[in-house]
């Protein structure tokens, strides 16, 4: 699916430093209101975790998602704010007790219904971790290294210092790096166009952020980080 129509807006940061480099895309629909959002819902992330905690349960996976998403959009908003955010399985539960026990967060229906409860928009993720071998070909490095002669007299004692520049040259082989790359892609669509472009999306990349920590905690600080970036736009 593309946003063709609503391209608006691009924000690129990409910065680098020895342990973390990062990639950010951003796009907005031309006069999105993020300030009219009185609520919304946050459907099950569509998750690929090759480096993260397999063993961690489905259930307890999603609903720390919904955490940080909910964190996320709170810092974008501000603590004040009234806009209500609720996971998908809150709203089915709620609209049983309209349309009874069938309800099923899937197809037109389900979000005709949604938007007549008030749920105007809703949000959908990707999140990807992996890690990626990258081939670095073989570099040579010029330097200058300075090296120290002492002039002394008869008696061993200095009477001058002097420094010699020397240029060396360092040749490193070909060898391959591995880091970790994660990527959140979170976008947000209109609840009575389910199926059409997005109004807001985000594709947010890090690279090289893991160093012998939990992984997992890179996915929490890049939702977090990626959820207030796709409100980036709130006014």
């Amino acid at each position: 699916m593309s946003a063709k129509k609503f391209l608006a807006l691009i924000f690129v940061i990409a910065f680098s430093v020895p342990s973390m480099a990062s990639d950010i895309d951003i796009w907005q629909e031309p006069g999105v209101d993020f300030g009219g959002l009185k609520k919304i819902f946050v459907m099950p992330p569509d998750f690929t975790l090759k480096a993260g905690n397999q063993l961690m349960p489905q259930k307890q996976l999603r609903a720390d998602f919904f955490g940080w998403t909910n964190e996320g959009i709170r810092a974008a908003f501000g603590k004040r704010s009234k806009l209500l955010v609720k996971d998908v399985s809150s709203v089915v539960e709620d609209m049983k007790f309209i349309h009874g026990d069938n309800v099923s967060p899937t197809g037109r229906e389900f979000f005709k219904w949604a938007n007549e409860m008030g749920y105007t928009a809703f949000i959908t993720a990707e999140i990807t971790q992996e890690f990626v071998t990258e081939h670095v070909p073989e570099t040579t490095r010029t330097y200058t290294e300075y090296r120290t002669i002492e002039k002394r007299d008869h008696r061993g004692r200095i009477i001058e210092t002097i420094t010699i520049p020397e240029e060396r040259t360092e040749i490193i082989p070909a060898h391959d790096v591995t880091y970790l790359q994660t990527r959140s892609e979170p976008r947000l669509y209109r609840t009575n166009d389910p199926n059409g472009d997005y109004i807001a999306a985000v594709n947010y990349r890090i690279y090289r952020e893991y160093q012998g920590g939990p992984v997992m905690k890179v996915v929490e600080n890049i939702t977090i980080a990626s959820m207030k970036c796709l409100f980036a736009g709130k006014k």
